[in-house]
């Protein structure tokens, strides 16, 4: 359950997500999907030979190139690519008959659950100001705190590098 009952002061805020407990105590909880973004991100600018898929926006669609042979975050974090069915889509000349003809997902092989703190955790609210231009600074409210998360992370070496093809 999120909690966001504070007042907020500015009209910038980053609040802490948090479960409320029954003892009264709140833990705060960073989502699966950050913490993959996070790994992600990690691996990518670490400096190494990690080779990351591009990313692919049409309106409010986001994907990747689907494409685990060549980019391994397709492989280890998984997708799924749904073609459009407008038809300008459909006469895209840049499309594969597979992007064409159906959805194509791979289910991921690392797995990651929200990690959670083992303690509940005060939570501190602070300002900040972007102030990197001319004119007033811009202020900002965000929250910090300080706690051991755990969560749960598994790699399924099986299916890690190993790809199948159907036809349907």
């Amino acid at each position: 359950m999120l909690v966001l009952t504070r007042e907020r002061k500015t009209d910038n805020t980053i609040a802490v997500k948090k479960i409320r407990v029954p003892s009264g105590g709140e833990l705060p909880y960073v989502s699966a999907q950050a913490v993959r973004y996070w790994i992600r991100m990690t691996l990518q600018n670490a400096g190494g030979k990690w080779i990351a898929a591009p990313i692919y926006r049409e309106g409010k669609v986001a994907y990747t190139a689907a494409d685990p042979i060549n980019n391994w975050d397709d492989d280890l974090f998984g997708y799924m690519r749904a073609p459009s069915k407008k038809a300008d889509a459909a006469k895209d000349a840049a499309a594969t008959p597979l992007e064409k003809d159906r959805d194509i997902t791979r289910v991921s092989p690392f797995r990651v659950s929200t990690i959670v703190a083992v303690a509940p955790s005060t939570v501190i609210d602070d300002f900040g100001t972007m102030s990197r231009h001319n004119g007033d600074p811009v202020p900002y409210e965000h929250q910090f705190y300080r706690a051991h998360l755990a969560g749960l992370f598994s790699l399924d070496l099986s299916c890690a590098g190993t790809f199948l093809t159907a036809n349907a």
